[in-house]
């Protein structure tokens, strides 16, 4: 059956987003890695230190998801916790290895950017980041 046009703006962003998803991830597949463990990585690369909470708010997921991704990449030896203000807290970094993986991925990462740019247009696939953070950004803090 063909992709539907749906009646409400929650599920054709995630129609969206599911799409999206699934071409970040075909590229990434080699590397044992999902696209919300690559971003993640993304931003403990440029702000080290965050707290879970931090993560989480910066990347606009949920603190149980980011808890559970970044469980995975510390795993993986790619990032390690230590303890914050409290015992209850962690602080993330990337390790050395994470930062080499990051490295390594950044060019099938940027072929991800260039494939979502070829498939929708250049113009639209900027328009489209452009209206998900502004829309992002004003629902999440209402």
């Amino acid at each position: 059956m063909k992709l539907l046009s749906l009646p409400c703006y929650c599920a054709t962003v995630r129609q969206a987003a599911r799409a999206v998803t699934v071409l970040y991830e075909e590229l990434l597949a080699d590397s044992g890695l999902h696209a919300t463990q690559y971003t993640a990585m993304q931003v403990l690369d440029s702000v080290p230190n965050l707290t879970t909470t931090e993560l989480a708010e910066a990347i606009g997921i949920d603190q149980t998801t980011a808890t559970r991704t970044l469980a995975l990449i510390r795993k993986s030896g790619l990032a390690v916790d230590t303890v914050g203000q409290d015992r209850r807290q962690r602080r993330w970094a990337l390790t050395s290895k994470g930062q080499a993986q990051l490295r390594k991925l950044r060019p099938t990462w940027e072929a991800a950017q260039e494939a979502f740019e070829k498939r929708l247009g250049r113009a639209e696939a900027f328009a489209l980041k452009k209206a998900s953070y502004v829309a992002a950004s004003r629902l999440a803090s209402s």
